[in-house]
């Protein structure tokens, strides 16, 4: 970890009160990479906003949305200030799919297609060991041809009732919980390495206090000086 990076940290620390710190080490303890989201298309915005929220209250710390012919801009009264703590990667549709996909396989993820089908595994069974990305399809088509060519498996959430499928959103919350969950009971190391955290707790510290900006340039000048 790039040592000034440790120093901004510690200059803003008197700035941030002793309750926000608490609780921004509290919820370091429980953030996670182990698990990921990917959004495809998104047609209503609400849906991939709720999702970000979900994702901050279960822990989840990245969500990936492929924006392709459907540009995602954050619903504030949906979000309630959540996408502050997450961190959103957008792929716009000149990318296409080939760069978000190809990027979590390299980084070690399997990617888990969600469907309501009741012929593959329930997202109960999915193994908690392997580091995975939820991919959630559009919600009036689902999964593109293209995301179905790149998912290594797929999970449906088991259903008893006439109608054949969740609201996106609530499909995603019930995932998100199931998944980490499990993985919150597993051996598997799913927490955040320490540069994480460090770099996770200087973007939030900046996102707490008013002005940051101001003394980041004052903390620059001090650095510059000795």
């Amino acid at each position: 970890m790039n040592s000034s990076v440790i120093g901004l940290i510690e200059f803003l620390k008197p700035y941030v009160t002793e309750h926000k710190q608490k609780l921004v080490e509290k919820v370091l303890e429980q953030r996670t990479r182990h698990i990921t989201v990917v959004l495809e298309n998104i047609y209503h915005p609400h849906n991939a906003s709720a999702v970000v929220r979900s994702c901050d209250c279960f822990g989840v710390q990245d969500v990936h949305v492929i924006e392709g012919h459907n540009e995602y801009n954050i619903n504030p009264y949906v979000v309630r200030g959540s996408a502050k703590w997450i961190s959103i990667h957008k792929y716009p549709l000149s990318e296409l799919e080939d760069s978000c996909y190809d990027q979590l396989k390299n980084q070690g993820y399997k990617l888990i297609g969600t469907t309501p089908d009741p012929s593959y595994k329930s997202i109960r069974d999915i193994d908690s060991n392997a580091k995975i990305a939820l991919v959630f399809g559009t919600e009036e088509t689902g999964l593109s041809k293209y995301a179905m060519e790149q998912m290594d498996d797929y999970a449906h959430i088991p259903m008893h009732g006439f109608t054949e499928s969740f609201n996106l959103s609530v499909s995603a919350a019930i995932c998100l919980y199931e998944s980490t969950l499990k993985m919150r009971g597993s051996n598997v190391s799913w927490q955040l390495s320490e540069n994480e955290k460090n770099e996770l707790r200087l973007q939030w510290y900046k996102n707490i206090i008013a002005r940051s900006d101001v003394l980041e340039r004052e903390y620059a000048r001090i650095c510059s000086e000795t």
